[in-house]
């Protein structure tokens, strides 16, 4: 049958389908936000209300006045407005912020066929020789039944270019009486298929031929489109079907019969000279986007809601996308659906897009089955930099040998993505292991995946998990991609506020308030709401961030469960606090701070640029009367864990039993037990700083007190500024830790006691001019110097710089009562009273047996040795003089630190950096290879906590002295 024919005879159909069209029900939820229509005029008080959309110059050329009856949640409504019908054969425009019904199968142009006629531009962004619909922005389009629906025809094209502030939407007329008479509807509603939906056709390349006899990607193979929508295909890969821009497809999809469905929007043989980029496509009852074969590419796309897939391909795809967001609800299928040609999986040209950012979150309580990413059907490609995470069928599932050839031929790329699914890989019994496909294991082309735990922030951004994945710079994979040095669609920069799809998008975000657990004050500091933490936390609690959290006297998260996991408290409250990145918490007088109770957890999962930080009520307000000084303004943060300590409350009980426990200060309960591996959650990105507080004499309040924490902890990238007493204090446990800075602190910045045997490595120490103790202080016991298990650390790559001059008598490193260790790659300056220390006859034993060793370390300190008369000689003990050949590598000097400063004295002598001068005395010392000693250490080859000026970990995230 002739081409124009065949496409008469559809538009014959979709004219049937008009006919047949009808309105189903609908359903209502509570709120909406954006793109309400005029108010109505007419009607009121009962019956049939009475809606008036048409302009204030009446219905423009292509277009009829038309009142018709809505059905909806709180009755109906009598809906007058301009109306598109039929086929348009001359341009037609739909005026900025004006709603507009259609009616049936609107067909845009007349098909023109699979080749441009002579002299026409299809390879400019100019517009084809059929007709244009142009909607421009702020414009809605509506549909009142699944027939309604709009068809773009090869040859024709649409100009849809909203803007951020003016996005154009596509509706149904529910959606749009509801916004004005009934209850607005929000990401809740479940509404779908109220209207059809958009399809673009084009004259790209695909790989389904009606006619078996053509060869794929030339003008001869055809396809019919979905919905009686028309032909499509072609030979012209730059083919130019329009623009869409900033265009919101709300609640449509339509079921035509059991093999038929509109998607949201169909992209059917669609060129790469149309302009495709934020795309919203919410709550569809078929697919959010499929692309039918084609070349088109893609930009700043959301899918959220979608019934089956959110993004599907087949038919020989071969366009490109960047950032991608999908976020499912309980009943979605795929979050990726790919294929190639389901009759034929390895027809030609094949389906191989390359996808670059996109995040997929599905929803853990799903009652389907559903997959992130579905590769099948022989489809090539190459998907990186992306997070997929929630999805309760798997991860991941690649199905079809064909799929599988692409797969060991290198053609099928899958790197640098991060998965957190239940399961990850899927289990059926095809003989492929996705497990092994994504780890690289004889897929040499899948490089730095990751299966992790989600740290992901308000649902879509990247926590530090995520941002520790090795990304792909897109820009090596063609020049359609941007710039991104991140995976996951959204960059660590962006928040809710302030992200590529806020503004325009609908339902994406939810409204700010104070999350579940944590109580509205009503109050702003410096325009930021505050929300506020009280008492006991009984239940997981997630602070967000854009607020401020108000901690109002000790806050303790859960109820103490015990010193022994297998025989928790009989009130025991296992709680998780969340604390996402951006969040900031605040104390206003030091009897504010925060408590982890054995058991309980806290994920403080801040990013490089947006740390969650914890400070004083002061600092936010700006009322501080000198920042460089300010110290105590709140308690600070305590943790309690179940690891082993050596100072017991029963004075029977063994050290490092479950027995063996100890009460915390500032009354903030038990801690210890014999669970070395425990797990009270991660410190990640996360600044402490102006707290401490003297609860007594004896007792003050540390920025950090880890008491017995356990390995299972993990702490990286933690900040303790200006703290009235220690900064870290780790009291027995053996939890472990990197990148720890410490600055401004008036006692001693790092501390260990009570037996404390975990791992360290880099750590910056730089004191203030006006109160400061030891840079660092360990001990054993000070009651038991030779309790056990005896505090034995190992710490690598330190910098300890102190004040030379200031008013503090100060020691680099006092080691005492009893403690081993094992302390490597350091250098400590500047310090008054000396750079070394070591008291207490057993701590002098720990020294002569061996246990106790300080290697590849320099100092250069007023005076560098203690000049005690204890019978102990630090000199010999550093020089490595027998009995003390454990240490090696030692040497002091003329320090040459220079470069980035936390803290800058008024003396431009004492502006002292923590980057160590290239050629200077410190790059002499021959460093040791701490991951020799434990895989938990990076292997590296200098000393110091900063390599070189290039080497940054420390800036950005750090607060530095005003």
């Amino acid at each position: 049958m002739p081409t124009q024919s065949l496409t008469k005879l559809l538009l014959v159909g979709a004219s049937c389908a008009v006919l047949a069209a009808c309105s189903g029900a609908s359903t209502s939820s509570p709120g909406e936000q954006n793109q309400v229509p005029p108010p109505p005029t007419g009607g009121g008080g009962g019956g049939t209300q009475s809606i008036n959309l048409i302009p204030a110059g009446g219905c423009p050329a292509g277009s009829a006045s038309q009142t018709t009856t809505v059905s909806y949640s709180g009755g109906s409504a009598d809906v007058t407005a301009c109306r598109i019908t039929g086929n348009l054969t001359t341009d037609v425009t739909v005026p900025a912020n004006e709603t507009f019904f259609i009616s049936g199968a609107v067909f845009v142009g007349q098909d023109e066929g699979a080749t441009a006629s002579a002299g026409t531009s299809s390879t400019t962004q100019g517009a084809p020789s059929g007709p244009t619909l142009t909607v421009q922005p702020g414009a809605t389009l509506v549909g009142e039944s699944g027939n309604d629906y709009i068809v773009v025809t090869r040859g024709s094209s649409i100009d849809a270019r909203g803007t951020e502030t003016s996005p154009i939407v596509m509706t149904s007329a529910r959606d749009i009486v509801e916004q004005r008479l009934g209850t607005p509807r929000t990401g809740d509603s479940t509404a779908r298929g109220e209207w059809g939906g958009l399809v673009i056709n084009g004259r790209a390349p695909i790989n389904a031929c009606i006619d078996g006899s053509a060869t794929g990607g030339t003008a001869d193979c055809q396809k019919s489109g979905e919905g009686s929508s028309g032909l499509f295909g072609g030979g012209t890969p730059d083919d130019n079907s329009g623009w869409l821009e900033y265009v919101v497809v709300k609640y449509a999809g339509f079921r035509v019969n059991n093999a038929d469905e509109l998607n949201g929007i169909a992209f059917q043989g669609v060129g790469s000279d149309t302009t495709v980029n934020h795309v919203q496509v919410h709550n569809n009852a078929d697919d959010g986007i499929e692309f039918f074969g084609g070349t088109v590419s893609v930009r700043n796309i959301v899918l959220t809601g979608i019934a089956d897939d959110s993004m599907d391909y087949t038919d020989g795809w071969t366009g490109n996308a960047q950032f991608v967001l999908v976020k499912h609800t309980d009943d979605s299928d795929q979050g990726f659906e790919f294929d190639n040609n389901g009759d034929a999986n390895d027809a030609l040209p094949r389906s191989n897009p390359t996808i670059s950012n996109y995040t997929l979150v599905g929803n853990p309580t799903s009652t389907a089955s559903d997959t992130g990413m579905l590769l099948r059907e022989g489809t090539a490609g190459t998907f990186v930099n992306g997070i997929v995470v929630d999805f309760e069928g798997d991860c991941l599932d690649v199905d079809q040998q064909a799929t599988f050839d692409q797969a060991s031929a290198g053609d099928l790329v899958v790197a640098s993505n991060f998965y957190d699914c239940t399961p990850d890989f899927s289990d059926d019994d095809d003989g492929f292991s996705e497990e092994a496909f994504f780890n690289g294991n004889g897929f040499a082309q899948n490089t730095n995946n990751v299966a992790g735990n989600s740290s992901l922030a308000q649902t879509f951004f990247p926590g530090p998990n995520e941002l520790a994945v090795t990304e792909v710079d897109p820009t090596t994979l063609g020049s359609f991609f941007q710039p991104a040095d991140y995976i996951g669609a959204f960059s660590p920069a962006e928040t809710q506020a302030s992200n590529w799809a806020a503004g325009w998008t609908f339902a994406l975000f939810p409204a700010p308030s104070c999350p579940t657990g944590t109580t509205a004050t009503g109050e702003t500091i410096a325009g930021t709401e505050v929300c506020r933490l009280t008492g006991t936390l009984l239940d997981d609690t997630t602070l967000t961030g854009g607020f401020y959290y108000e901690l109002v006297g000790a806050v303790f998260v859960g109820r103490d469960a015990g010193a022994d996991p297998a025989n928790p408290s009989a009130d025991a409250r296992e709680v998780t606090l969340t604390i996402e990145p951006g969040a900031t918490v605040f104390g206003s007088s030091g009897n504010d701070y925060l408590v982890i109770t054995r058991g309980s957890k806290i994920e403080s999962n801040g990013t490089p640029n947006r740390p969650v930080v914890l400070t004083s009520r002061a600092d936010l307000e700006g009322t501080q009367p000198d920042p460089n000084t300010a110290r105590g303004e709140w308690g600070g943060l305590v943790i309690n864990g179940r690891a082993p300590i050596n100072a017991c409350i029963d004075g029977t009980a063994t050290g490092g039993s479950v027995d063996c426990q100890k009460s915390g200060e500032g009354s903030s309960g038990l801690f210890g037990g014999a669970s070395a591996d425990d797990d009270s959650g991660a410190l990640n990105y996360t600044r402490v700083q102006y707290a401490g507080f003297r609860v007594n004499n004896a007792d003050e309040l540390n920025g950090i007190a880890f008491q017995g924490v356990g390995s299972g902890t993990e702490v990286n990238f933690v900040q303790v500024h200006n703290n009235a007493d220690d900064g870290v204090e780790f009291f027995g446990g053996t939890v472990n830790a990197k990148h720890l800075v410490l600055t401004g602190i008036a006692d001693d910045s790092m501390d260990y006691t009570d037996g404390w045997t975990g791992k360290v490595q880099y750590v910056i120490v730089q004191h203030a001019t006006d109160d400061s103790d030891q840079g660092f202080e360990f001990d054993n016991n000070g009651d038991a110097n030779d309790a056990l298990p005896r505090s034995n650390p190992t710490i690598s790559n330190f910098t300890l710089i102190g004040q030379r001059g200031s008013s503090a008598s100060d020691s680099g490193m006092l080691l005492r009562e009893g403690t081993a260790g094992t302390l490597i790659n350091g250098i400590v300056v500047d310090f008054n009273a000396d750079c070394l220390d070591v008291d207490q006859s057993a701590t002098f034993d720990e020294a002569s047996q061996g246990d106790l060793r300080l290697s590849s370390t320099f100092f250069d300190c007023p005076t560098n040795f203690s000049t005690d008369s204890d019978g102990f000689s630090e000199e010999d003990f550093f020089n490595g003089v027998s009995p003390y050949t454990q240490n090696t590598d030692n040497t002091t000097g003329t320090t040459s630190l220079a470069g980035f400063s936390f803290i800058t004295d008024m003396s431009a002598n004492n502006a002292k950096g923590v980057v160590p001068g290239a050629a200077g005395p410190e790059s002499g010392v021959t460093p040791i290879d701490p991951s020799t000693i434990d895989p938990f250490f990076d292997s590296v080859d200098y000393i110091g906590a900063v390599e070189d000026a290039n080497d940054t970990w420390y800036q950005g995230w750090t607060l530095q002295q005003q």
